[in-house]
């Protein structure tokens, strides 16, 4: 692609030079600007983002969703090497951990190469890309929903599974969500599955948390878990300020 946009500048530098004499500044902004929109519509279908496989629908029958939040295209956008793209069409399988992009036929679905995903933008939540560091407590590479950002960070590595069961004489498909829970202090990940090692965390803290967390009313639930654990860590991140 850098050598079309080399060749089409080429072009425009040759008939620039026999331009010079006749309106040179405006006319030289309207040659590039025509430059500009060759190089754009060349590269929108072939832009490195699309060059990934095609994705391949569910065909078994099943009982839940394997996407998060949506089994539809719901609009976003993807941090791609570096690049942005705002706003995309795109989707999250998390049985297959496949990020799903409407192709630019508005017809075709491409699955992304996580590897130079950066992060990405779906319903309200943020996920970032990171990288096993065991020296950080942190040993699955993958993407994480970034719950919550200050000086204390809480992220959440969502998955599905599926598991094979029989009903009315059909194999039937159940899809069930499992979520991983981490909070991210002091450049360590620490993954928390109950109310216990959350207050073991936050010792430094943990009575003006409780005294915060009785006056909202907030008890955790397995229920609630997540939302009551992303009210926790903003208490938390408040009181070390």
């Amino acid at each position: 692609m850098k050598i079309v946009l080399l060749f089409f500048l080429g072009l425009f530098s040759i008939y620039s030079s026999f331009s010079q004499n006749a309106h040179k500044d405006s006319l030289t902004d309207l040659q590039l600007k025509n430059v500009i929109s060759l190089y754009d519509h060349y590269t929108n279908d072939n832009a490195p983002i699309y060059n990934g496989t095609e994705y391949l629908f569910y065909t078994f029958k099943r009982e839940g969703n394997p996407f998060f939040n949506s089994d539809n295209l719901l609009r976003g956008w993807i941090s791609y090497q570096g690049k942005m793209y705002d706003p995309l069409s795109l989707m999250y399988d998390l049985t297959r951990n496949q990020v799903v992009i409407l192709f630019p036929d508005s017809i075709s679905r491409v699955v992304l190469h996580n590897q130079f995903i950066d992060s990405f933008h779906l319903a309200g939540h943020t996920f970032i890309n990171l990288t096993q560091a065991p020296q950080q407590n942190l040993y699955n590479t993958g993407f994480y929903d970034l719950l919550f950002n200050g000086q204390v960070q809480l992220l959440a590595r969502r998955s599905k599974l599926m598991t094979e069961t029989i009903k009315n004489d059909s194999v039937i498909t159940v899809i069930s969500s499992k979520d991983f829970f981490y909070i991210h202090k002091e450049g360590i990940y620490y993954l928390v599955n109950n109310q216990k090692e959350v207050f073991k965390l936050f010792d430094d803290k943990k009575h003006e948390l409780r005294k915060l967390m009785r006056k909202e009313h907030l008890k955790f639930r397995r229920k609630n878990f997540e939302s009551v654990l992303v009210k926790a860590t903003a208490f938390y991140d408040q009181l070390i300020h």
